[in-house]
């Protein structure tokens, strides 16, 4: 049963005699003009739900793919720098135990040559 424009604004010149016109304004803005016919049912929110599942899966296939391609990306780039990695760990290694041979024939000269003068 729909309302005419006719009653609600009758109801609503009673309603601003009865509670006040801001009142009224917040009332009638809170009253559904078309009826309650326009709402949603279940089975319009059946329908969206299905709608919005598909486009999530096919959101969720095209993030798949986009992961996987940088994926395949930033592997790609790794095994670029792997060779470098290595040759600069190398460096480094021979770098510290040079040092640390260094550090031993000092010490240990300083402790053999006084024993042996």
């Amino acid at each position: 049963m729909a309302v005419t424009e006719v009653e609600r604004t009758e109801l609503a010149n009673r309603l601003v005699l009865a509670i006040g016109k801001e009142a009224t304004e917040t009332l009638m803005q809170c009253i559904i003009p078309e009826g309650r016919d326009q709402l949603a049912t279940k089975d319009d929110i059946k329908v969206l739900e299905s709608t919005l599942r598909g486009e999530f899966a096919e959101f969720r296939g095209e993030m798949r793919s986009e992961f996987a391609e940088f994926r395949g990306e930033m592997r790609s780039e790794f095994a670029d720098h792997k060779g470098e990695i290595k040759l600069a760990l190398a460096k480094q290694t021979r770098m510290y135990l040079t040092t640390l041979a260094g550090f031993m024939l000092t010490t240990w000269g300083a402790l053999i040559v006084p024993a042996v003068v």
